[in-house]
């Protein structure tokens, strides 16, 4: 996952394995600064596991990266949220930043550039500050709930600092 943000800020997280808790992954360390009212391109590259060593991978808590590739033969659904009013829970008709699938037209897609809006600070429903961003990539379509992770798929959340937009110096 890759977020370019302002200040020189970004997150690049290139880690190519799944917690073996519940697949979920709080990678909150990484942070990155963005203004309100803005587009930023989110990054996401999706890594498979060799057929062939499917099974040694899934019992393993040492999980070799040569059992990554980059093409995968299955579809994933990937969703996006963002916790902009800090309440702990990502609402899915006012937080969710992206839905959608990994299998468009016959053929399998590995990396997506999201466009990710952030909307203009209100004190109300977009507060400014720190701000959790979810990340759900999961085979199953019935598991793309932001907080129950209960099936196959993984989670990773980072932090997001927005600021409000600079205004131009006239």
């Amino acid at each position: 996952m890759k977020l370019f943000g302002e200040q020189r800020t970004e997150i690049n997280d290139e880690m190519q394995k799944c917690s073996s808790i519940n697949n979920y992954n709080d990678r909150t360390n990484l942070a990155v600064t963005l203004f309100d009212s803005m587009v930023y391109i989110l990054r996401v590259e999706l890594y498979c596991v060799q057929q062939q060593q499917q099974q040694d991978y899934e019992n393993s808590y040492n999980q070799a990266s040569s059992w990554i590739e980059a093409s995968c033969n299955q579809a994933h659904y990937l969703d996006v949220w963002m916790d902009f009013n800090n309440d702990g829970i990502f609402d899915e008709n006012k937080e969710q930043l992206y839905s959608g699938n990994w299998y468009k037209d016959g053929q399998y897609t590995t990396v997506y550039d999201l466009s990710i809006v952030i909307p203009r600070i209100d004190g109300r429903y977009l507060l400014d500050g720190q701000h959790r961003v979810r990340i759900l990539l999961t085979p199953d379509e019935r598991n793309r709930k932001p907080c129950d992770n209960s099936g196959y798929g993984e989670v990773r959340d980072y932090t997001v600092q927005i600021n409000p937009k600079p205004k131009p110096i006239n």
